[in-house]
């Protein structure tokens, strides 16, 4: 806008002073530069447009691709991806996801405000000063993460228990069997999480389901397996309403030198454990959501700034 002043004036002056300066001329010189400072106008615009709004800052809103990591940062080779913005990533069959990773419909940046606290802290420091377009890496220890209760326990590798039947919600049984047909049914046969066959029986006008387990003892089950990790119970003893089993776990992936491993998520029908250690007799165990207390890897591209 300052050139665009400028040259105006200097216009208005060279028309007072020439008077006799040919018409046709004067207006074709005149329309040049009007023609000029508009252009020049618009660049300098444009850049300065580019400069402030490509610039995140406080306060701004902004869009950004990212891709969330445990264990260590995308790429490396113990990284498993817990979120993503792009769905070539989440699509990918070829990259490791954890346990609980979502799968969606669609994928798209993620927006948020500057300052807002809608993200976490470290996550939105990190955005500060990027230009768009500029991808920044980062670390977010677990105590600046998702901080939860720290709930643990373990898992002694012979001699487990569990009861031989229990009442879920029609909700909960749908979750674990969707493909299996209970209402309105009673002693429908299909195989159970843990591996052995199991019968259901919906109740109370089918908003609840009776399970009942039955396995053979001394027969070994696969509970999970994903990838190279399978997890085998072996039934032990099965009487007086408790299933006996121990547990073996081969293939699990060690991600440092204290025996922990990349988690591996079990239902125990109690509770959802997530297994992240094994020592010589046990393996040990944290409930609630996967990436509670755990550090945190990010790769962050700045799309748009608001």
């Amino acid at each position: 806008m300052g050139f665009r002043i400028a040259f105006a004036v200097k216009m208005t002056g060279e028309n007072k002073a020439k008077k006799d300066r040919d018409p046709i001329f004067t207006i074709c010189f005149v329309v040049f530069v009007i023609a000029a400072v508009i252009a020049v106008g618009y660049y300098v615009y444009d850049e300065i447009s580019d400069e402030e709004d490509g610039t995140a800052m406080y306060g701004d809103t902004v869009s950004v691709d990212y891709t969330g990591t445990l264990y260590g940062e995308y790429g490396s080779e113990n990284a498993v991806v817990f979120d993503t913005s792009y769905s070539s990533v989440a699509k990918n069959s070829k990259i490791a996801k954890s346990n609980d990773f979502e799968k969606r419909s669609s994928y798209k940046p993620l927006s948020f405000q500057i300052g807002k606290g809608t993200v976490l802290k470290d996550f939105e420091n990190a955005v500060i000063g990027l230009d768009v377009g500029d991808e920044v890496k980062i670390k977010i220890l677990a105590a600046n993460g998702y901080v939860a209760a720290n709930i643990t326990g373990s898992l002694n590798k012979s001699g487990n228990t569990m009861a031989s039947s229990v009442t879920m919600t029609y909700s909960m049984f749908n979750s674990l069997y969707s493909d299996v047909s209970v209402k309105g049914n009673s002693n429908v046969k299909f195989t159970s999480i843990y591996g052995w066959d199991a019968y259901a029986t919906c109740t109370d006008q089918d908003t609840a389901v009776i399970v009942s387990y039955i396995p053979t003892v001394d027969e070994e089950y696969t509970a999970y397996e994903s990838g190279d990790v399978v997890v085998k119970y072996k039934v032990t003893s099965f009487e007086a309403g408790t299933i006996t089993y121990d547990i073996a776990i081969d293939g699990a992936k060690e991600v440092d030198d204290e025996g922990h491993i990349q988690m591996i998520k079990l239902d125990l029908g109690d509770k959802v454990v997530y297994i992240n250690k094994i020592t010589d007799s046990a393996y040990e165990y944290k409930e609630g959501k996967e990436v509670s207390n755990e550090d945190l890897y990010f790769k962050i591209k700045l799309v748009s700034v608001n």
